[in-house]
């Protein structure tokens, strides 16, 4: 879920719903033509570039548009844009509950989504296990829980977890995720304290050896899937449904994608996807649900 600055296409930097028309308006658009929002994190974004790449392929104009999450759902649900495709119906439930009159989930493409605080594995193995295990310690974390985005669901529920857990003494620091991952591999680098806003899937879990922290309240999402919305008016393209209803990811084909688009240069999307569908079984994959949709 790293922030990345998006240059290829007619992308737009859109911070409310209103804006949306002048990114472009999906309201009386032909069967080929389809609007896209995303966010600006890895999953969504690696979502996005795929399905631009299979749905250009099958003859379609893409427009891909950036946005926070809260536009997006706005943007789909008012039929100014056609497609979300990384939905989380727990995480943003207050999104969901807000706009989904006026849009459809498609199916779940991934699952399960946890969100979680994270600590290096040396930290873990010091005793800080769960996030009770913070309280009283803020000092040894540089007085900071070291977030992402205002916007991210992740960070209503670090919110309310200094709250719930008395994480007195800890400022959640609102970054961006491309600054939290590279605040907490640095941390590593000198074995430093660190705790942060963390998720899976996400290939820093890996990477980092970071451990995501017990949560005996149940304030983070566990078990959230990542789902397709569509608008009112992009349900009724009966081809580009079959097509999105075929979509569905484990573990192995998400996190090699994930790799591919981790290791872009930014604007480089679209050669990510690429890369990842130069693996037989990638291209294998997407064949199968192109062939399984029969679509025209």
């Amino acid at each position: 879920m790293k922030s990345r600055k998006i240059t290829k296409v007619m992308v737009a930097l859109c911070t409310g719903a209103m804006m949306l028309t002048a990114c472009g308006d999906s309201e009386a658009v032909d069967d080929k033509s389809v609007h896209i929002v995303y966010t600006p994190f890895d999953e969504g974004i690696a979502a996005t570039f795929l399905w631009q790449h299979i749905l250009e392929t099958e003859g379609y104009d893409v427009e891909l548009t950036l946005m926070d999450p809260g536009p997006a759902y706005a943007g789909v649900s008012q039929d100014d844009a056609d497609l979300y495709l990384a939905a989380n119906p727990g995480t943003h439930s207050d999104y969901w509950d807000e706009y989904s009159d006026g849009f459809e989930s498609i199916g779940v493409w991934y699952e399960p989504l946890r969100h979680a605080l994270a600590v290096p594995d040396y930290v873990h193995d010091e005793g800080i296990e769960t996030i009770d295990d913070l309280a009283g310690r803020a000092d040894e974390f540089g007085n900071q829980i070291v977030g992402i985005e205002s916007g991210a669901g992740i960070m209503r529920e670090a919110q309310e977890a200094t709250e719930i857990y008395d994480l007195d003494g800890y400022d959640l620091l609102e970054s961006s995720t491309a600054a939290m991952l590279a605040d907490f591999g640095a941390a590593i680098e000198n074995d430093e304290w660190i705790v942060a806003t963390a998720w899976n899937p996400h290939w820093a879990v890996g990477e980092y050896d970071l451990e995501l922290l017990d949560d005996p309240e149940g304030i983070f999402s566990d078990g959230d899937t990542y789902e397709v919305i569509a608008s009112e008016s992009a349900q009724n393209n009966s081809d580009l449904m079959d097509l999105l209803s075929e979509f569905e990811m484990n573990d192995d084909e998400l996190f090699s994608l994930l790799g591919e688009v981790r290791d872009a240069d930014d604007g480089n999307e679209d050669s990510a996807v690429e890369a990842w569908l130069e693996e037989d079984e990638h291209q294998d994959l997407i064949d199968k649900w192109v062939s399984d949709a029969n679509v025209d």
